[in-house]
């Protein structure tokens, strides 16, 4: 009986594994996306909130061009002063305020009790190679490290004299503004990323269900396999009885009407009944399970074995066995079972249709296998015929049931057994076994 179909559907590799590339790109590109997204929003959100504290100063900065500057910077009471004083109470995040021209100027900032501090200042700021300009402020505010972002304005008063105005701001505090408004998007971005996850895993999950829904379809369709094949064989049984049984019906009535012949009756009718337990012998030789345990066996001595059970049958087709094991280690098969498989495709050989010569038994290893091969010069396999199915064969004489015997044992080792066509003539059997033997395969 051949093989039974098994599952095709390894769930880790053919689902799992995929799933989990999936879900790899789903987390690298979301997560990438995301990141890319958040920054971006984090740069426009900086650049609205910088927007919003230049508009706050412009005001003073187009007002001073109208101005008289040293007036203004020498005066406590100056209007500049107490503009500047106005935006220190509307900004909380500013720090500090220096007003420098080339004959002087003050600085603001917060002094104790958060209260606001002017000094007179004669020595401008050290501010060489230093990018303090408003247009880069939104970029500095996370590219930098100092506890300040620095923003500043050159202006002209009315007597065209350059006034450098630099705007201190308090970095943290700017950074925990834009990250108070950034809040909304952050959960946003999580939720979809969550959201994602979870019908990525709920569809792997069907996934995965529709696989054990498909394994017990197919265990179905295997017991429906199963008893086809059953039947299939029971059927080319019954078949293949009708003809011994026809014969010895005919004897039996023979005997009758013949009684001077009944020593001859007799033993064609004996025939008859060996015919038919050869027949069933071989189908319980198909059907039973192979429970033989594997063990290590010498490849010489096997094929020595093989060369001295097909001496008589060999020597009657006047042909030769010539035998040869290229195998250093021993070899792991079932014994019995393989004996008779290479036993029976020597026998096939000599019963090939070749005349004289040699049949080759070879034995050789590969990575991870053994190779098996028997070779003859015999009349071939005839083209589209599976000779490895039950009760197909090409001989006049046998019931077709020798190399279905043949494949079920090299299945049970999980190995595989094919025929091919030899060049010059012939065949050339080949059995591959793996090492060691894949026994799930075959059961």
């Amino acid at each position: 009986m051949a093989a039974a179909i098994r599952s095709r559907l390894p769930v880790v590799r053919i689902f799992l594994l995929p799933y989990l590339v999936v879900l790899l790109l789903f987390i690298t590109v979301t997560g990438a996306g995301s990141a890319w997204l958040y920054y971006q929003a984090r740069q426009a959100q900086s650049e609205l909130l910088i927007h919003g504290l230049l508009q706050s100063v412009t005001p003073v900065l187009e007002h001073l061009s109208h101005s008289d500057l040293v007036t203004e910077i020498n005066t406590k009471a100056s209007w500049l002063r107490n503009e500047l004083d106005i935006i220190f109470a509307k900004i909380p995040e500013l720090e500090h305020v220096n007003v420098e021209t080339s004959n002087g100027g003050f600085h603001k900032y917060h002094g104790h009790a958060n209260r606001i501090i002017t000094q007179k200042t004669t020595t401008p700021q050290n501010r060489q190679g230093r990018d303090l300009r408003s247009s880069t402020a939104s970029r500095r505010l996370y590219s930098e490290s100092r506890p300040l972002l620095q923003i500043e304005f050159i202006a002209k008063d009315n007597s065209n004299s350059p006034v450098h105005i630099i705007f201190g701001f308090n970095r943290a505090t700017l950074q925990d503004a834009v990250c108070r408004a950034m809040m909304i998007m952050r959960r946003a971005i999580m939720l979809f990323f969550a959201f994602g996850l979870i019908c990525l895993l709920i569809a792997l999950g069907i996934t995965i269900w529709a696989a054990k829904q498909t394994r017990g379809l197919e265990a179905r369709m295997q017991k429906l396999y199963q008893r086809a094949k059953t039947a299939e064989l029971m059927s080319g049984l019954v078949h293949d009885l009708r003809n011994p049984l026809a014969s010895f019906r005919a004897n039996l009535s023979s005997l009758r009407i013949l009684p001077k012949e009944r020593d001859e009756i007799l033993k064609e009718m004996d025939q008859d009944l060996v015919r038919l337990d050869d027949k069933l012998s071989s189908m319980l030789n198909l059907t039973k399970q192979r429970d033989e345990q594997v063990t290590q066996v010498n490849a010489d001595q096997l094929l020595q074995e093989i060369d001295r059970l097909s001496a008589p049958i060999l020597l009657q087709n006047n042909l030769e066995l010539h035998c040869r094991a290229t195998v250093q280690e021993p070899i792991l098969v079932m014994e019995n079972g393989i004996r008779d498989v290479l036993l029976n495709l020597v026998i096939n050989a000599a019963e090939s249709g070749q005349q004289e010569g040699v049949i080759d038994c070879e034995i050789r290893t590969e990575p991870d296998k053994v190779v098996m091969t028997v070779r003859d010069r015999g009349h071939g396999v005839p083209k589209e015929t599976d000779i490895f199915a039950p009760f197909v064969t090409t001989k006049d004489q046998g019931h077709g049931l020798g190399l279905a015997i043949c494949r079920r044992i090299v299945l049970a080792h999980g190995g595989t057994i094919r025929a091919t066509d030899r060049s010059g003539g012939g065949t050339v059997f080949t059995i591959i076994l793996p090492q060691p033997p894949d026994m799930e395969a075959g059961q």
